[in-house]
């Protein structure tokens, strides 16, 4: 049985009492049709549908589902289609689905993670040894991604484990009936494409969107795709050098949420934002983060910055990983080095922001977060596979270094935060350069116009 992800909604929280009943009635009256039965069953007699995304804000829930506005008429739905392997993703569907929101006329957003909530438990639980492995064991994820890596390996998942995906998402497109379909997970392109292929009457177009910055992974070339969303321009030249057509290629950037793309903090928005974040406002400000997993060797590195005694707060974002948080918490900095820990935040664009240097893994998303958020980069280590090139492309446009060594980090934090150093402007400038931050509104105007042109008729 699949487990359906409601209507996105961009509300900041949930509604209560008679707001809560209305909308979820609001929504049940939506929903139900011609597959109305499998429905109500699914969401229960309470109203209420599990979170597709774990850890997800509160907003992808079936009781924050706003009313209707008037004069908005949308084109039906859009199926957004993720896996739960870090949190890049994810972020990249939510920032589009905050987008197809605001846009008039354009299909309304539902987000499914098909791994967890449409496929058989074992299938499931491979995609939950992502995080341990890239935590634990990078090595073998490394060699696991390079054997999977080419078009032999890829035929034969397609005709295995992606074939134990059809089944749930079958049944989900045939309730849903969406007006498109959009992969943000190299592993579900192809099952979602089958699916599709299948379908008799008009056809629903598949885009994908892909995550990896640089290293493009066999997976993600989908010949059935109907459009392909690239990150960068070498990310493009690999999808073309696939044999993908250059017109159904669009070269959007990497969508990120709206928070990360205002404009370049100036030096007193950065005394002010550290002001309300609990920070002293006139110090130099490092924050230390291994995105949503807290992996890149944060405690080793945290270490290393909390002994050299510089003059400098810092701030680590532990994200997830707990067992790091508790041991980091009890960490006693040299002075005149100060040390916050904190575990997930929801703000993560505030702390960007309100810092002069970020030192982080090689992550697709938080290195285009950090470019559109305007901090200087120090990348220390990346996932063996789809994140060796992420660091090679930072270092090119001059938006930050790789810093591999506890001695080199030290060295070029020093460096960096001494008063007036021209390194650090020459960094800032060049993120504005890099920066693409209007990914993804680009990328929901391209679904929505797909969407609108399969609604007419046969292409």
């Amino acid at each position: 049985m699949v487990r359906f992800m409601p209507p996105f909604s961009p509300c900041p929280s949930r509604p209560t009492g008679e707001a809560c009943m209305e909308r979820t009635a609001i929504a049940r009256r939506a929903l139900l049709g011609p597959s109305g039965r499998l429905l109500s069953k699914v969401m229960g007699l309470g109203g209420r549908v599990s979170h597709m995304l774990p850890d997800a804000p509160a907003t992808v829930s079936l009781t924050s589902i706003p009313v209707r506005r008037p004069g908005r008429r949308p084109r039906g739905t859009v199926l957004l289609l993720l896996a739960d392997t870090g949190g890049g993703h994810r972020a990249s569907a939510l920032a589009v689905a905050r987008e197809l929101v605001r846009l008039p006329d354009a299909p309304v957003p539902h987000l499914l993670d098909p791994f967890t909530h449409a496929a058989p438990r074992p299938v499931g639980w491979t995609v939950g040894l992502y995080s341990p492995l890239i935590r634990h064991l990078p090595p073998l994820w490394g060699a696991l991604f390079h054997a999977s890596n080419s078009r032999p390996a890829l035929a034969a998942l397609r005709a295995t484990a992606f074939r134990l995906l059809e089944p749930g998402l079958e049944e989900l497109i045939d309730a849903l009936r969406p007006a498109a379909v959009v992969s943000f997970h190299p592993l579900v392109n192809h099952a979602a494409a089958r699916v599709l292929r299948r379908r008799p009457g008009t056809p629903i177009p598949l885009i994908t969107v892909v995550t990896d910055l640089v290293d493009v992974h066999s997976a993600w070339i989908c010949e059935d795709a109907d459009a392909v969303v690239t990150p960068s321009p070498a990310a493009l030249d690999r999808i073309r050098a696939a044999g993908i057509a250059a017109e159904r290629c669009f070269d959007l950037g990497l969508p990120v949420d709206e928070s990360f793309t205002a404009r370049s903090a100036t030096g007193a928005e950065r005394r002010a934002l550290r002001r309300v974040l609990g920070l002293e406002p006139g110090r130099r400000t490092v924050l230390l983060s291994g995105g949503g997993e807290g992996s890149g060797g944060l405690l080793r590195r945290a270490r290393a910055l909390c002994g050299a005694g510089l003059d400098i707060q810092l701030v680590v974002i532990c994200g997830r990983n707990t067992a790091v948080r508790d041991r980091l918490l009890a960490l006693q900095p040299e002075p005149p080095t100060t040390l916050h820990v904190h575990g997930f935040v929801p703000n993560m664009a505030e702390w960007m922001r309100a810092s002069d240097l970020m030192v982080t893994k090689a992550g697709p998303a938080t290195i285009t977060e950090a470019l559109c958020a305007g901090v200087p980069l120090l990348l220390t280590s990346h996932i063996p596979g789809q994140e060796r090139g992420n660091v090679d492309l930072v270092v090119t446009v001059g938006a930050g270094r790789h810093v591999p060594g506890e001695a080199a980090l030290v060295d070029a934090v020093a460096e960096l935060v001494r008063p007036g150093s021209v390194a650090l402007l020459a960094m800032r400038e060049a993120l504005v350069a890099a920066s693409r931050p209007e990914a993804s509104a680009a990328t929901a105007r391209l679904i929505s116009l797909l969407a609108a042109r399969a609604a007419v008729g046969p292409r």
